[in-house]
């Protein structure tokens, strides 16, 4: 509906209202010149002393310096003329006569600023949260958290995931017989070869402990399955490391070896620790299986039980072995060699 749609006792009504909430105050100018020739409307909330007759409009109010004359039709929005008031200043060019409307914006004006604090207060906040959540819980916890991709239940959640453990070969010997240096600066190379390759594939970080890292696939979303991404990370882990064993070796340095381990079942996740120090993790049997299984994993293999076998179908060539793992007894699990280390080829 267009305003002249708009019955008339109905746009006299919302006219009035509008009006009246702006409290409106006027003059009207000499054509082409700042002199004013009439004085009209509400001034009390524009000025202390009401304007008068003769008087140069910018000689009254500064905000119009350069202003005036009127050559064309302009608005100067929401500008403070007493203090705590705010005014809508509108210059009309009419053929005979130029004007200046003055409108009270005062209410919309701290509405405005309000609304602006407090999503001011809002990103503090949120900024602030988001310190604590990364102070108690880690940082990547709480960059996914902030993100709106996971949520946090400190009670727990059953889900069921796919747990990946992966550690370096034989770097306790290389710790011992390197200075700190070079052992913190090898340690930081194969972990940029490691954690990329479980991000890329949907997992989480879930603690790193020394030359190990624990990963968990299923929290975050993802078009695959936890099991295959946790095995397409495994691969991604083992290529990375072969190419940097290939840059070590060409620069004299100690090729290391790493080694895999997959598991999935259903898994609490929640958040475990102290009131100063607590973090996400999962608890489940078969996160201590994928565990087992690491430990087990000889340089360059994955080794994965029977459940990610299943998931993973016969597309991927893995060989049946028996093992016995440390608190569990026998077990039937699957195990892939793929080469990390230059000469294993």
């Amino acid at each position: 509906m267009t305003q002249t749609d708009l019955p008339l006792p109905l746009y006299q009504h919302i006219a009035s209202h509008t009006i009246q909430q702006l409290e409106p105050a006027w003059l009207q100018l000499e054509k082409g010149s700042e002199r004013i020739i009439q004085v009209g409307g509400a001034w009390q909330y524009y000025c202390q002393q009401m304007p008068q007759a003769g008087q140069q409009a910018s000689d009254v109010f500064d905000v119009l310096i350069a202003m005036l004359p009127i050559s064309e039709s302009f608005e100067l929005p929401q500008v403070q003329l007493q203090d705590g008031k705010y005014t809508d200043i509108f210059g009309l060019c009419e053929p005979h006569h130029d004007w200046l409307l003055f409108c009270d914006v005062t209410q919309n004006t701290l509405n405005i600023q309000q609304y602006h604090q407090i999503s001011n207060d809002f990103i503090l906040l949120k900024a602030q949260m988001k310190q604590t959540l990364h102070r108690y819980i880690g940082h990547e916890v709480s960059e996914r958290i902030a993100q709106g991709e996971m949520q946090l239940d400190a009670a727990g959640e059953r889900k069921t995931i796919a747990t990946l453990f992966v550690d370096i070969r034989g770097f306790t010997p290389f710790n011992e017989r390197h200075d700190a240096q070079m052992v913190m600066q090898t340690l930081n190379d194969y972990m940029n070869g490691m954690l990329p390759a479980i991000l890329q594939h949907h997992g989480m970080v879930d603690k790193i402990m020394g030359d190990g890292v624990m990963a968990v696939f299923g929290v975050l979303p993802s078009e695959n399955h936890c099991c295959l991404d946790a095995f397409h990370s495994a691969k991604q882990i083992i290529q990375a490391i072969y190419t940097l064993n290939q840059h070590r070796l060409s620069s004299g340095l100690e090729q290391l070896g790493i080694g895999v381990g997959i598991a999935s079942g259903e898994a609490v996740l929640g958040i475990l620790g102290s009131h100063e120090r607590r973090a996400f993790t999962a608890i489940g049997r078969h996160v201590n299986l994928a565990a087992r299984l690491e430990s087990n994993a000889r340089v360059g293999e994955i080794l994965i039980d029977k459940t990610v076998h299943q998931t993973l179908g016969q597309s991927h060539a893995f060989t049946a072995v028996t093992l016995t793992l440390k608190g569990i007894g026998q077990s039937d699990v699957f195990s892939r060699i793929l080469p990390c280390i230059h000469g294993d080829d």
